[in-house]
């Protein structure tokens, strides 16, 4: 039975994985893939990693490469690591993505903005009248 329930009772729930099914939406701050790695892939500890990773995914490697990434400035290494992180997550079929939530959009005569093809939506280019 599908069951929608408020931000506030839904994610203290899915953040005590008491559930067996949920669905979360992740929109990093910036497009860097550590983002991702670390809240979503990383093994879950109580240091705040893996926070968002609600299925308990655990690979060490995929740990160790995010560690490594964090603080790697030699871009060719680093996309080489962040490539090898994703391959071994989807390898292990660490998560099941099911459904893909488009962004919705409305209008309003006095909201001008600029939208960008990638659906990010810098407020720096939005004005209200």
């Amino acid at each position: 039975n599908l069951q929608a329930e408020t931000k506030g009772t839904y994610f203290p729930k899915i953040l005590k994985r008491d559930t067996s099914f949920y669905l979360l939406g992740w929109t990093p701050g910036t497009y860097d893939s550590h983002n991702a790695l670390n809240a979503l892939m990383r093994c879950v500890d109580d240091k705040g990693s893996g926070q968002f990773n609600l299925g308990s995914y655990c690979n060490p490697k995929v740990d160790e490469l995010t560690l490594q990434i964090q603080s790697e400035t030699d871009k060719a290494k680093r996309d080489a690591m962040i490539k090898e992180a994703f391959k071994l997550h989807a390898d292990d079929i660490g998560h099941l993505p099911l459904h893909q939530q488009a962004l919705a959009w409305g209008v309003a005569s006095n909201v001008e903005l600029v939208q960008l093809a990638d659906n990010f939506m810098p407020f720096r280019y939005m004005s209200v009248k």
